[in-house]
């Protein structure tokens, strides 16, 4: 009955067992209750086999963080029960006496040692007695004092290039930047500069798929009017990550190739009013066929789809394969236009230009979610939407803002990675090993690329 937490976010889980397993219903009408945090045999190793390190959380063990789990049971007519329990181990098994009746909702919170919750989550059960068992998986919680406590990493600095672009995969994490430059990390704390010297340019683009690792370069010809981009790939093997060597190239006119995403074996990368895929890993790529689009921003995949958003109109591009594409227009409101967009717990998550957030399980039918920002008086871009610790990230400009969400966008707060520092800039942001790593820079000496680290979660 065991499960392990979700990869990105759990590190931590609590399996509520009512009725079954020696529970029983008490003269004073109260159910046990056997509740179970971390554990669980397959949560031992990632979905994909690495001889790497990989990041945590892989395992639902309890962090170092944690120092006591707190139960709230609730529901109609009884007063709240609250119980703590000390950590004793990497995995804990305790039993709660549930008051019976419906609608019993069981909140559980990993503490520190000061009493800050850093993980929650919740279920509602009905306490009768009868055979049930449910499963709690926490992710962080907002509270977490650590999403608001951000570092630069120690040997990081990367004294000729800014750093912009972030990469995971097979237990690694990759930082790119300009003029080729990249960083490799297996913990996200240690980094070290890869010999990357046949990569030519400023890499803008990077994903991971097929064990390859694939950045992007471009460089435009204006000569003549509009301008055509020559778009320059560029591969490593995840087991050799100094092994950079020049792949395919792509030509697009009036702008360079703006994204790159992996998904259902298959690279696709969108710029302009074009779509392009590889099955290759980046040697050859084929045109898609798009058609009511003007400036693809931004792409993802998820749900066996990838879905690009057109910033020059309220039209996303939906396609299977890479190659035939369907146009959707998801009715936003003027004079909003499409930025960015993510995927993560089963969404796309779609941000605009007025600060809204939009969320879809398909590209065809769009939901308006709370909006994360009120823009005014702030640089409007948002440079990068990444999920992460159970949660959508959204990174604006200058000053840097990141809005964080575990409720799919129906609530967002605000975090301030660099303390009110105006100093600091962020490109893009990654959930690894029970940590978030932003890639970015310092504007008093922009040829300095920086990684940061927010505190363990």
């Amino acid at each position: 009955m065991i499960r392990p937490a979700v990869v990105l976010a759990g590190i931590l889980l609590a399996s509520t067992l009512v009725g079954c397993w020696g529970s029983t219903v008490t003269g004073d009408g109260s159910t046990a209750v056997t509740v179970t945090t971390g554990g669980g045999a397959s949560a031992a190793a990632p979905a994909t086999a690495s001889s790497r390190s990989t990041p945590r959380p892989l395992a639902a063990t309890i962090p170092s963080t944690v120092t006591a789990i707190r139960f709230t049971i609730s529901g109609a007519d009884i007063d709240n029960v609250v119980q703590t329990f000390p950590v004793t181990g990497s995995t804990m098994s305790v039993t709660l006496q549930v008051p019976n009746g419906p609608a019993r909702t069981i909140l559980v919170e990993a503490l520190d040692s000061d009493g800050i919750s850093h993980f929650r989550g919740a279920t509602v059960i009905d306490a009768t007695g009868v055979a049930l068992a449910v499963t709690i998986v926490m992710d962080i919680d907002p509270s977490n004092p650590a999403l608001q406590t951000w570092t630069v990493v120690d040997n990081t600095v990367s004294p000729s290039a800014t750093l912009n672009r972030l990469a995971q995969g097979d237990g690694i994490l990759l930082a790119g930047g300009s003029y080729g430059e990249v960083l490799s990390s297996t913990d996200g704390v240690s980094w070290t500069s890869r010999d990357s010297r046949n990569v030519s340019g400023n890499i803008s683009a990077l994903a991971f798929g097929d064990n390859t690792f694939l950045a992007m370069t471009s460089t435009g010809n204006f000569t003549a009017f509009p301008a055509t981009w020559t778009n320059r790939f560029y591969g490593a093997p995840s087991d050799n990550v100094d092994n950079w060597a020049a792949s395919g190239t792509v030509v697009t006119v009036g702008n360079p190739v703006a994204d790159i995403a992996f998904g259902g074996g298959i690279f696709v990368v969108v710029g302009d009013n074009s779509a392009f895929r590889s099955l290759d890993n980046g040697a050859t790529w084929s045109p898609g066929t798009i058609s009511g689009i003007s400036y693809l921003s931004a792409i993802a995949y998820g749900n066996g789809r990838f879905i690009a958003a057109d910033a020059a109109s309220d039209n996303v591009v939906v396609s299977t394969d890479g190659i035939l594409w369907d146009t959707v227009t998801t009715g936003l409101t003027s004079p909003e236009t499409l930025e960015r967009i993510g995927f993560g717990g089963g969404l796309f998550l779609l941000t605009t230009s007025s600060g809204d957030a939009y969320t879809s399980p398909d590209g065809v039918s769009w939901e308006q979610r709370t909006r994360f920002a009120d823009l005014a008086g702030f640089d409007t871009s948002v440079l990068r939407v990444s999920y992460g610790g159970g949660g959508f990230l959204i990174v604006t400009g200058a000053p840097v803002q990141i809005f964080f969400s575990t409720d799919s966008g129906d609530s967002w707060i605000t975090l301030d990675p660099f303390g009110g520092s105006s100093s600091y800039y962020l490109e893009d942001v990654s959930y690894w090993n029970g940590a978030f790593v932003g890639a970015g820079g310092d504007y008093i000496s922009p040829a300095f690329g920086l990684v940061f680290r927010s505190g363990d979660l």
